[in-house]
């Protein structure tokens, strides 16, 4: 007895629509999709604009470290086989004691940089994320991170 009750009972939800009566269920309208496609997106487009920064902040910290082996660091991307891509716009400052590289996107708010510089014996070398400097502002890498910027752990 007690199974046809339940056979009953679950056919009738086979084939009744779905209600939903869940705790949390929004009965505000419905969000605009493309809203929310759009701003999908810019979210992915922003994560991979930041694995490449990151990516040519390493390249820039190898290629300059192998550089001051052979006597001196690159004053370029160029000089270091690499390119900034279409997306970021890169400023490489260097010096006898070391080399910084400012990376600014063409698109979002976040910047990028990294520093390498010869302390002693040693070569040392940071990377960091902060926000875009303004057009006034100046940023420098030679000397670490610049203040209130995030020091990214080196891979």
């Amino acid at each position: 007895m007690a199974a046809a009750g339940l056979l009953v009972i679950g056919l009738t939800g086979m084939r009744s629509p779905m209600v939903s009566t869940g705790v949390g269920v929004a009965l505000g309208p419905k969000p605009d999709l493309a809203v929310a496609d759009a701003d999908v997106e810019r979210r992915e487009f922003m994560l991979q604009q930041r694995r490449d920064a990151e990516a040519l902040l390493e390249q820039f910290i190898r290629g300059q470290m192998t550089r001051h082996y052979w006597g001196h660091f690159a004053g370029s991307l160029t000089e270091l086989g690499l390119s900034s891509g279409k997306y970021l716009e890169a400023t490489v400052t260097s010096t006898a004691a070391g080399s910084g590289l400012l990376l600014k996107p063409r698109r979002g708010e976040e910047a990028y940089g990294a520093g390498v510089r010869q302390r002693g014996s040693r070569v040392i070398r940071w990377q960091c994320r902060g926000q875009l400097p303004t057009q006034d502002e100046s940023l420098s890498f030679l000397n670490g991170c610049p203040k209130g910027w995030q020091q990214i752990a080196s891979k």
